[in-house]
């Protein structure tokens, strides 16, 4: 296993907010990508990650396109340009979701549920496989929010993810609202879940807001992380008992560059009141 540093609290880096981080003097512990929205970029895209290297700001790449459950093969333009740019940015460790958003070449541009047995367990390990071994580089597997289950299934999510990273040397970004997403949805227990999830395996986690309807929950990251989700935050730190590179992710109905920041704060501020100024900053 990689060595793999602790960066503290950071933000998704969004177009909107560039040219108030281009002019500001405050920065989160570190930045992530949507890898799909800088590789082979030039312009403000590329101006933005330079200034952020010259601050000394971390980034680490997320991203959307190399769809682990599909029985496609990998898209060989869309690796070499993938490793192209976590090569020229020093990027840390990257991920992907743990779905598919292509089949048959035909892109779906959606983050689709896998169907969860021990046939495509092996299929996905088998190409996390090769990710691992052309990247040379630590990859995490995200857990995704999802509306719908299958009568095809024959383990649950958190049985699947354990395996998964049993069989392969990968690691996992724990997205803390998906798990409350679809726990509302679907009935899954989220304190269960994040008891029992493998905690040594965790790279980075992910809090976001999401739209609660009443009768489901829709997962937009669209709004400030709300109680529940902190809550559940909160209780993993306790379990865990060390901190974990932790990321807002929001996506749409963007806020101010300042309002993003004063909610990076409040998770650095929870983990404190967790895990002690000691243990936050280790």
């Amino acid at each position: 296993m990689n060595s793999i540093p602790f960066l503290g609290y950071g933000a998704g880096l969004r177009r909107s907010h560039f040219n108030e981080i281009l002019s500001s003097q405050q920065f989160p512990d570190w930045v992530e990508i949507i890898s799909e929205n800088y590789m082979e970029y030039g312009g403000k895209p590329r101006q933005i990650l330079q200034h952020l290297r010259e601050k000394k700001i971390p980034i680490v790449a997320h991203g959307v396109g190399l769809s682990l459950g599909s029985l496609d093969p990998f898209n060989t333009d869309y690796i070499r340009a993938l490793k192209e740019l976590i090569a020229e940015y020093d990027i840390p460790w990257f991920s992907d979701h743990l779905c598919f958003s292509s089949s048959n070449r035909h892109q779906y541009h959606d983050l689709l549920p896998i169907l969860k047995t021990a046939e495509t367990l092996e299929q996905i390990a088998d190409k996390i496989k090769w990710v691992e071994d052309c990247f040379q580089l630590p990859f995490a597997i995200e857990n995704i929010s999802y509306y719908g289950e299958s009568t095809k299934h024959t383990m649950s999510e958190l049985d699947f993810l354990n395996e998964l990273l049993v069989k392969t040397s990968s690691y996992l970004l724990f997205d803390i609202n998906n798990v409350y997403v679809n726990s509302k949805n679907l009935g899954h227990d989220p304190e269960e879940y994040i008891k029992n999830i493998n905690h040594e395996r965790i790279i980075q986690v992910h809090l976001a807001g999401h739209w609660d309807r009443g009768d489901v929950v829709i997962d937009t990251h669209g709004a400030p992380v709300p109680g529940p989700v902190w809550d559940l935050y909160a209780k993993f730190l306790k379990l865990r008992g060390k901190p974990v590179s932790t990321l807002i992710e929001w996506d749409n109905e963007l806020p101010s560059y300042d309002v993003l920041l004063q909610e990076v704060d409040k998770a650095k501020e929870l983990a404190t009141n967790v895990l002690g100024e000691h243990h936050v900053g280790q």
